[in-house]
C-alpha cells in the first residue's frame, strides 16, 4: 500500500535513521551572469553546487527536508525567481545520467511555504524528479515566485545509485526492484512497506554483485534566474495537487485485461485566480497526467521517455521531460479541481518505459500550479492577504 500523508514524515524519520543522515553540506555559488529582460527589469542568472554526496554502488541518499539548508540569494530583499533548473553531477561537474544515479525527487521548501493539500507536506516550492533536467520551473514573462533574502531554504534529495547491482533474472528488473523501492533482505523495511520511501531510506542499499566497489561523488547543481526588481513582475504562489488523496506514492497492481490504469481525485478551490502555469508529474509507466476544472481537462502533462543509453538528457527507458502548460486559465472559488494520472500496467508496456512492466510501487500523481497571488479573492470577492494559508480541501462526492 501506498504512505498516507499522516505517515509520511514519520518515513522521513525512519530514512533519516537508517545509517548515516547526509548532513553538514553546503551548496557553494559558482556562476553568474547579469542582464536585462526584454521587459525591462534587471536578471541575475546563479548557479550553486553542494558539497560531496558520496554513493557507492546501490547505495540511497534520502536527505532530511528539516536540516538540509540551500544557498539562496541574500542581498536582495525582495526578489523574484523566474526560473529554476536543477540536475545531478559529478566531480568533473558533468551531468550524469539517470541509468547511474536515479533522481528520484529533490524537494526544496522555504520557511513560508504553503499549506497547500495533504497536511502541508506537499508544501514545496520547487520539485521534480527523474525529468529535471530538462523540465525546469519556467514562469511566463512578466510572473515570478517572490521571496525574502532573509528566508531559510531547505531540500529533501533522493538519490539512488544503479550500478552494480546484483541481476537475478535481467539487469531492467534489477534496476525496478531498486528505483521503486521494492522490499528486500538487509533494506531495513519490512515486506508489507515494499514501494515506499521506507525500503529506500537513506543509507541503505539495493543488492549489488560486489558491496566493496568504489564509492564516487555526486552533487545537487542548481540554476536560477531571478530579478532583483519584484515589483515589475506578478507574485505566483504554488500549489502541489495530488491524485492519490493524499498517499503521496502507492502501489498498482497488474491487470492484462484493463491495462490503463486510472487515479484520480479532485479538491475544492478555496479561491477564485488566474492560473498562470502548471505541471504533472508521474513515475515510469506513466501515460499521462491531466488536470480538470468542473471536469473539464485545462492541461494535460505528458512524458516523454528517452531513447539512448547513458545520454544525459535522453537516457534509455527512463522519463526524461514533461510538458507543461502557460496559456493560463480562470478558475472560481468552490470549483472542483481534479488530478486524473493514466498508467499502464499491462506487462507489454508500449510508454517507453525500460523497467519491466504489470505493477509498479511508489508511484505518484501530482500536479504543480502557479496562481498569481494578486488574482486571488475567496467567495465574497475579497483579496486573499495570507495566500500561502489557503487549504485545499477534498470536493464533495456526488453520490
Amino acid at each position: 500500500r501506498g504512505l498516507s500523508a499522516q505517515e509520511l514524515p514519520g518515513a522521513m524519520r525512519v530514512a533519516a535513521g537508517c545509517i548515516a543522515v547526509v548532513a553538514g553540506v553546503e551548496f557553494h555559488a559558482h556562476h553568474r551572469e547579469e542582464w536585462t529582460h526584454p521587459l525591462g527589469y534587471p536578471m541575475v542568472k546563479e548557479t550553486y553546487r553542494s558539497d560531496a554526496m558520496p554513493l557507492a554502488p546501490g547505495q540511497v541518499v534520502f536527505t532530511d527536508k528539516d536540516s538540509f539548508r540551500l544557498k539562496f540569494p541574500q542581498p536582495y530583499d525582495p526578489y523574484a525567481i523566474t526560473k529554476f533548473h536543477a540536475e545531478v553531477t559529478d566531480d568533473d561537474n558533468n551531468s550524469v545520467p539517470l541509468d547511474e544515479v536515479y533522481n528520484h525527487h529533490w524537494l526544496i521548501f522555504n520557511s513560508q511555504g504553503n499549506r497547500g493539500v495533504c497536511g502541508g507536506y506537499l508544501s514545496y516550492i520547487f520539485g521534480v524528479g527523474q525529468e529535471s533536467r530538462n523540465t525546469p520551473v519556467v514562469f511566463p514573462d512578466g510572473t515570478g515566485y517572490v521571496a525574502k533574502g532573509s528566508w531559510p531554504w531547505f531540500a529533501n534529495i533522493h538519490l539512488l545509485r544503479t550500478e552494480g547491482l546484483r541481476v537475478e533474472t535481467n539487469r531492467s528488473q534489477a534496476v525496478k526492484d531498486c528505483i521503486e523501492c521494492s522490499y528486500g533482505p538487509g533494506k531495513g523495511c519490512f515486506p508489507w512497506q515494499s514501494g515506499t520511501f521506507a525500503c529506500c531510506a537513506d543509507g541503505s542499499r539495493c543488492p549489488v554483485d560486489s558491496p566493496q566497489q568504489p564509492v564516487k561523488n555526486y552533487y545537487l547543481t542548481y540554476t536560477m534566474e531571478y530579478t532583483t526588481d519584484a515589483s515589475a513582475v506578478k507574485p505566483v504562489r504554488l500549489y502541489v495537487l495530488d491524485g492519490s488523496n493524499c498517499q503521496i506514492e502507492y502501489n498498482i497492481q497488474a491487470d492484462e485485461a484493463n491495462p490503463y490504469q486510472v487515479t484520480e481525485h479532485s479538491w475544492m478551490s478555496p479561491a477564485s485566480g488566474d492560473i498562470a502555469f502548471t505541471v504533472g508529474h508521474v513515475h515510469n509507466s506513466g501515460v499521462n497526467i491531466s488536470l480538470l476544472v468542473n471536469d473539464e481537462v485545462k492541461c494535460t502533462s505528458v512524458p516523454t521517455y528517452g531513447t539512448e543509453v547513458g545520454k544525459p538528457g535522453n537516457e534509455k527507458g527512463y522519463i526524461v521531460k514533461f510538458s507543461s502548460c502557460s496559456e493560463g486559465f480562470s478558475i472560481k472559488a468552490g470549483d472542483t479541481i481534479g488530478v486524473r494520472a493514466v498508467y499502464y500496467v499491462g506487462y507489454d508496456d508500449p510508454t517507453g518505459s525500460g523497467i519491466p512492466g504489470g505493477s509498479h510501487g511508489g508511484v505518484m500523481a501530482l500536479f504543480y500550479l502557479g496562481a498569481v497571488e494578486d488574482s486571488l479573492r475567496d467567495a465574497d470577492g475579497n483579496k486573499i492577504e495570507k495566500p500561502w494559508e489557503l487549504e485545499w480541501q477534498p470536493a464533495p462526492v456526488v453520490v
